[in-house]
């Protein structure tokens, strides 16, 4: 069984996918999943849905999916007054109004659980997956956990917080092979927040973030990919987005480019 590319929060920033796609290509991956969030923020939303169906669509539902297309259909009425000048909103509102009536159709549809091999995945969370709640500590993983704990496969891969992270239920209860990679024993539940490849919220590291996952194996990696991220972020505001969403991608060194 081949190794499986797991990618969440794409956020609508095309360069970001096109880059790590080359690197699931030269990793030797067969099959990619998608983690949900897609759209917002980024400035490409119709291209990125496109390529996402065009790998097989294999995706769940993340937040900004059902909140574009809140937006389709109330209109920017239901944004708050400010909406212009905030990442999210601002994202919602431009991802709305890119993508068309077949491809909001298709994000509409997406399941919010999917099993793959060896593992379960879900944009937030196993234990109220439509409520898109955080795990961001122990206490917020535990009701996954709990789930994980009665499940055959006993790993969950999911997004939403942007940051790649690692949960279990025991402590040092997973097998450390290198700096990035780790093997989750069969009697372990194990929580792998896979980070974000659009809008990485690393404090220093702004590359895109995904994993590779072997199932064979139950051996997770943890990947970086680097891309023009400032030409990017040139991008976004160009798309008339905020500052803010552009800033995202760069490190504090790169944002005096950006503003300059």
């Amino acid at each position: 069984m081949s190794q499986i590319a797991i990618l969440s929060d794409i956020h609508s920033n095309l360069p970001a996918l096109q880059a790590v796609l080359r690197d699931v290509q030269a990793s030797g991956a067969k099959d990619i999943v998608f983690l949900g969030d897609i759209v917002g923020y980024g400035a490409s939303p119709a291209e990125c849905v496109n390529l996402v169906r065009k790998l097989g669509g294999k995706c769940v539902m993340g937040n900004h999916e059902p909140a574009t297309q809140a937006v389709r259909i109330r209109g920017n009425t239901c944004l708050g007054q400010d909406w212009k000048h905030d990442g999210y909103q601002a994202g919602l509102a431009h991802s709305a109004k890119c993508l068309d009536a077949e491809q909001a159709q298709w994000l509409a549809q997406l399941p919010f659980i999917l099993k793959i091999p060896g593992a379960v995945v879900a944009h937030a969370n196993l234990h109220a997956p439509q409520g898109f709640g955080y795990i961001q500590d122990a206490a917020s993983a535990a009701p996954t956990l709990e789930i994980l704990r009665n499940e055959i496969n006993k790993v969950g891969f999911f997004g939403h917080t942007h940051i790649p992270e690692v949960f279990t239920d025991r402590t040092d209860a997973v097998e450390w092979l290198d700096g990035s990679r780790f093997r989750v024993p069969a009697d372990v539940a194990c929580v792998v927040m896979v980070g974000s490849v659009g809008q990485p919220r690393h404090e220093t590291d702004r590359r895109a973030s995904w994993v590779l996952w072997d199932p064979t194996e139950s051996v997770v990696e943890f990947r970086k990919t680097n891309y023009n991220r400032l030409q990017t972020a040139q991008e976004f505001i160009q798309a008339g987005l905020p500052l803010e969403s552009a800033q995202r991608l760069l490190t504090d060194a790169e944002e005096a480019f950006l503003k300059s």
